[in-house]
């Protein structure tokens, strides 16, 4: 299982939803400007992540429309209405904080762009200009926009509800992409900007206990899921940033309690909708977004790594395992349905589902959402720490210490091939049989030594290409999961992965019919 080529493809992809007809904008999807801010946090992370080549003349030009798109005195993007294709779709729309901020910061960290730095310290500090005493946004302090109308969506026009806001699709979301942009501008406004916006969503958003916060899944609500996930990220990112425990604390809790197996089913399967059922399929379930389960996996993958969660680590293993890789359009997705037409933009992508585990294609925020998770789940297969190198992941993967290859047969192996000797911790899963674990070094059986998840083997176990072999079986087993319709799905499980669904569910289903 490597992580690495799925990536490469999703690259592939990201670079063809850029429309040559378009003036090379990322079109077909939520909103150019949008679009255009995850575009950029996307092939940059790739960039970082696996040396992903970003062809020169595209990124000019993007690089052209994103400064195009940020013209304007607040350097929010924004669709213009001086460009006659996008002229009905231009909103001013807070819910692009996030997008702005990821894409300037990003540019900041990567190519240390001057324009992007000022242009990213602009909005923060509009931002902090005009986030009120009760943590909702007064769009009126905006800049001079001339006749560009507020959105409508509303979602992002924080209505109150008696006394209580839903501020995670406009200042939640972004809180992220705030701490992002202070690690690499150290500059005190955006800190402080993103210190507001943390304390009014832990007090707003969440429940000290990690219960769900019931006005967001309230029935008149109109919440948007993968915000409320991206709010709960911002405040686990800010609250190890700053070293205030309780933060870190609280989203723990309301993983562990409100968003594991809840929120996102044990399959994967989340829906883009929180409270009001905006977006149903013909079944009358949510559509859903593998944008939320990639949030979802990357916050067990931040407890797990910085929080001392190592239990977590399972989960990131399954969602990927079981929904995020299932769900891509991949080669063998296209050379098998050969009597459809794919454009080059689906190859490699992830979109919006309206079947709940069928129906691949290109959404390209979602694309870009999913991308930035397994970029940062990659980058994590194995981490060096003070007591040695650390395999978290069962993925193929290579750094100077270790080669590691992960097969799935009728048994689980992973094999790890010494390239330098170091200390070495294996990951054993929390469901792998405990009569079935086996550890080989140079083909000789080890004593299982344990230091929590981890199975360890000392350096001096070890030599320049000894070769570890972890096994275990791979246990058969059946769950169901109800839809909030009724409809209930049943599934197949070897070990972390799906086998089989049953009912099947027509158009490029994600997994091989039960029946």
């Amino acid at each position: 299982m490597n992580l690495k080529t799925r990536l490469e493809i999703a690259g592939a992809g990201l670079l063809a939803m850029l429309d040559p007809d378009k003036e090379f904008m990322p079109t077909n999807g939520y909103e150019v400007a949008h679009d255009l801010g995850r575009w950029w946090d996307a092939a940059l992370r790739l960039e970082e992540t696996i040396g992903f080549v970003i062809p020169a003349e595209l990124e000019a030009a993007s690089l052209r429309n994103l400064q195009r798109l940020t013209d304007n005195p607040d350097r929010l993007l924004m669709n213009r209405m001086d460009v006659p294709w996008l002229q009905e779709k231009a909103k001013i729309n807070p819910h692009n904080f996030r997008e702005t901020l990821l894409a300037l910061g990003g540019l900041v960290r990567r190519r240390q762009s001057l324009w992007a730095r000022e242009a990213s310290l602009l909005l923060a500090r509009t931002m902090d200009r005009i986030l009120q005493a009760d943590g909702r946004f007064d769009y009126t302090g905006l800049g001079s926009w001339g006749q560009v109308p507020h959105t409508e969506d509303p979602s992002h026009t924080e209505a109150k509800r008696g006394n209580w806001f839903d501020g995670t699709a406009t200042s939640g979301r972004a809180l992220e992409a705030l701490v992002w942009l202070f690690e690499v501008t150290s500059a005190p406004e955006v800190l402080d900007v993103a210190r507001r916006i943390a304390e009014h969503h832990l007090a707003s958003s969440t429940n000290r206990d990690g219960s769900m916060r019931q006005e967001i899944v309230d029935s008149e609500n109109i919440g948007h899921n993968h915000s409320y996930h991206g709010t709960l990220r911002g405040l686990l990112l800010f609250g190890l940033l700053t070293g205030k425990r309780d933060y870190v604390d609280v989203v723990e809790a309301t993983y562990r309690n409100a968003v594991r197996n809840r929120i996102v089913k044990e399959s994967g399967w989340t829906p883009h909708d929180l409270g009001k059922l905006r977006f149903p399929n013909g079944n009358g379930d949510p559509v859903t977004d593998p944008a939320s389960t990639g949030d979802s996996a990357q916050l067990a993958l931040w407890l797990a790594l910085r929080a001392g969660c190592d239990d977590l680590l399972d989960d990131v293993e399954r969602l990927v395992r079981a929904r995020l890789l299932p769900a891509q359009m991949t080669d063998e997705d296209i050379q098998s349905n050969l009597g459809r037409t794919f454009a080059p933009r689906e190859r490699g992508a992830w979109c919006i589902h309206s079947s709940s585990h069928a129906g691949k294609g290109c959404t390209p925020d979602v694309h870009a959402a999913v991308t930035h998770t397994l970029c940062d789940i990659h980058s994590h297969i194995l981490t060096r720490t003070a007591t040695g190198i650390r395999v978290n992941l069962h993925f193929d993967t290579e750094n100077e210490t270790l080669r590691m290859i992960s097969t799935r047969g009728q048994e689980a192996k992973v094999t790890v091939t010494v390239k330098r000797p170091d200390t070495v911790l294996i990951r054993i899963p929390g469901w792998a049989p405990e009569p079935s674990i086996r550890l080989a070094v140079d083909g000789k059986t080890c004593p299982l030594r344990r230091t929590g998840v981890f199975v360890w083997i000392p350096v001096d176990a070890l030599k320049i290409g000894s070769e570890i072999e972890l096994s275990h079986d791979l246990p058969e087993r059946y769950t169901d999961e109800v839809m909030p319709s009724g409809r209930c799905y049943r599934f197949k499980w070897l070990g972390d992965e799906i086998t089989g669904i049953d009912p099947q569910e027509d158009g490029l289903p994600f997994y091989p019919s039960m029946a």
